[in-house]
């Protein structure tokens, strides 16, 4: 849902009409100052005393100061870098108490006026102490425009926010009020930067609006775009600036309306938006289907995707079609490892019946309650050619080699389910001019901005939590780099049982400055003769949802320029009980090793 809110210049005598005023004009919520506009200079010597724009706290009962009023404190606020100690006190002493005044008052949110500069040291630590102290109760948002304008050359309002929240330490308190300004940022990747920021609200002030041929308020094309772009991240807006004159809600009811058919015009979400929708930034540990044996609600999502099982049953009637072409002798037998509930017997018989060949199955399969439910498709769907094999394919021994072997033992970077390793095991019951599908696969690498989810990590306060890697629908987040880059790969079968551990040095160039908080993961998979499924942004598989990338943290978010390189370095490793990845960064400068020896995260086998 949208919820608008309009921002006053003040709060007036009577807050009940007012909030009353701006609820008829259909505003969900009002901004107001929740102190007497004055500067430094007009403040009487000694401490300071808080003027509250409002004669007290029963101007309106809680409940309304909870739901309907958002409160802005003075906007000088930040006494800047070169600040005399009698102004920073004042600042200081002023901030805690306008902070402990709107705490008090329990309002619906707190916006912070802005740094002035990225130089914002003293503000940041004056509002630290107030946080670590735990006296603000509710959500704070600190004002930031998208340009700021101090006479100079502008400012970038991202490299503000950046600056602030890192001397904040990444405080997950801090959200952002991010007002549109006239003028943009240059180019779009500035831009898109914020859509991985805790941005709270969109403040729109009605003189950034043109007009159109018919005499109604528009926002202009980039503008426009931009907040659309913002709607996905569940902003409020808040309209700044309408007049307040008796006579004006006629003009005023436009700039409302234009948000809110804005909103209204976008297009509804797909099936597939739909199914991810509670998925967004929620960090999972990935499965382990090999030490593991997956629940039946598991393997029931999996099945319904569209895309996949299609692509392997193309797969195997191709391989069958060839078999058939290059002179082999029906019946051809097959085996799926790996069997899960059967939805790649399914794809097998399929392929079996539309290249008019007869086909002896195995669906072998370790977890024993997914064995029943093999056994009751079998009788329940006639699978006359397939026997039912309850073991690990590692140590079970094929009555005959295989023409085939069919898998689906991806995870969401390609082999972190273990596929080359159950795959090796599999082979020595394959024929030697036998296939296996999948082919080959290789996982991916570019890097991204994610606040939230490094938050979120973070929040476990330990080491091992930054060292393990999860399956994520990333939402919130920004890729410096449009490049996407090849980690690991892999071949089956694999005749000379080459080793599965791996070593790769990867380097992206950053397009614009931006924090890295670690790495995104996708896999692009070769099935057979050019059918792949794949979940890499470059050649991605439409409307398939069985995989979410991956996503590996770093212990410390990278702060890198425009052009400046960022160096990372992967391995893949393992000993007899277990196979883990290791990563680290060593440029623009070095960060600590994560996952030594696989101390945190790994994959039993």
């Amino acid at each position: 849902a949208l919820h608008v809110g309009r921002e006053y210049a003040a709060a007036g005598n009577d807050l009940r009409g007012l909030l009353q005023g701006a609820s008829d004009a259909k505003f969900d919520f009002v901004v107001i100052p929740l102190f007497h506009k004055r500067t430094p200079e007009e403040l009487p010597e000694g401490e300071y005393q808080l003027e509250p724009s409002t004669a007290s706290d029963l101007a309106v009962d809680s409940k309304t100061w909870n739901s309907a009023v958002v409160g802005t404190l003075s906007d000088w606020l930040d006494p800047g870098s070169g600040a005399p100690h009698a102004r920073r006190e004042l600042c200081r002493d002023a901030l805690e108490k306008e902070l402990h005044w709107a705490s008090h008052l329990g309002v619906y949110g707190i916006v912070l006026p802005p740094p002035r500069t990225a130089r914002c040291e003293l503000y940041a630590a004056a509002l630290n102490r107030q946080i670590l102290g735990g006296i603000c109760t509710t959500q704070l948002m600190v004002r930031i425009p998208l340009v700021r304008d101090n006479g100079g050359p502008q400012v970038d309002g991202w490299c503000i926010w950046n600056n602030f929240r890192l001397l904040c330490d990444h405080s997950a308190r801090l959200q952002v009020a991010l007002e549109l300004t006239a003028d943009l940022p240059s180019s779009e990747r500035e831009m898109e930067r914020w859509f991985a920021e805790p941005v709270r609200a969109v403040i729109v002030p009605v003189d950034i609006f043109l007009t159109n041929k018919q005499g109604f308020p528009v926002l202009s094309r980039r503008h426009k775009a931009f907040l659309l772009q913002m709607f996905r991240y569940r902003v409020q807006v808040v309209i700044q600036g309408l007049p307040d004159a008796a006579g004006c809600e006629a003009e005023n009811d436009k700039y409302i309306h234009y948000v809110a058919r804005l909103f209204q015009g976008r297009p509804p979400l797909t099936a597939q938006e739909q199914f991810e929708l509670p998925y967004h930034d929620y960090l999972q540990a990935p499965l382990q289907p090999l030490q593991d044996d997956l629940e039946s609600q598991t393997y029931e999502t999996f099945e319904k995707d569209p895309v996949k099982y299609v692509q392997y049953e193309e797969a195997i009637l191709r391989c069958l079609q060839h078999k058939l072409a290059a002179g082999k002798q029906p019946p051809l037998a097959a085996i799926v490892v790996g069997a899960g509930r059967g939805p790649l017997v399914v794809a097998v018989r399929n392929a079996a019946q539309r290249a008019s060949i007869t086909v002896k199955i195995w669906a072998v399969e370790k977890n024993p309650n997914a064995i029943i439910t093999l056994r009751h498709r079998s009788k329940l769907e006639g699978w006359d050619n397939v026997e039912i094999v309850g073991q690990d394919m590692r140590f079970w021994d094929a009555p005959q080699p295989a023409d085939l072997i069919v898998s689906e033992l991806l995870g969401s970077f390609g082999d972190n389910e273990l596929s080359p390793e159950c795959l090796d095991g599999a082979q020595r019951f394959l024929a030697k001019d036998g296939v296996c599908i999948p082919e080959k696969y290789t996982s991916f690498l570019t890097p991204v901005s994610t606040p939230k989810l490094w938050n979120d990590v973070k929040n476990y306060s330990d080491i091992a939590h930054f060292e393990t890697a999860y399956v994520v629908k990333f939402h919130q987040a920004f890729y410096p780099s449009r490049d996407i880059k090849e980690c690991f790969t892999f071949s089956h079968p694999n005749w000379q049982l080459a080793s599965n551990d791996r070593f790769e040095e990867i380097e992206f160039t950053s397009e614009v400055e931006a924090l890295v908080h670690g790495f995104a993961g996708y896999f692009h998979c070769e099935l057979y003769d050019g059918l792949v499924v794949s979940i890499s942004p470059q050649t991605y598989s439409e409307g398939m949802f069985s995989w979410f990338p991956i996503y590996f943290p770093l212990r410390v978010p990278v702060h890198i320029r425009e052009g400046q390189r960022l160096k990372s370095h992967w391995w893949r490793c393992h000993n007899d009980r277990k196979v883990w990845y290791e990563w680290a960064v060593s440029e623009p400068s070095p960060l600590p090793l994560h996952n030594p020896s696989g101390r945190s995260y790994y994959i039993g086998k």
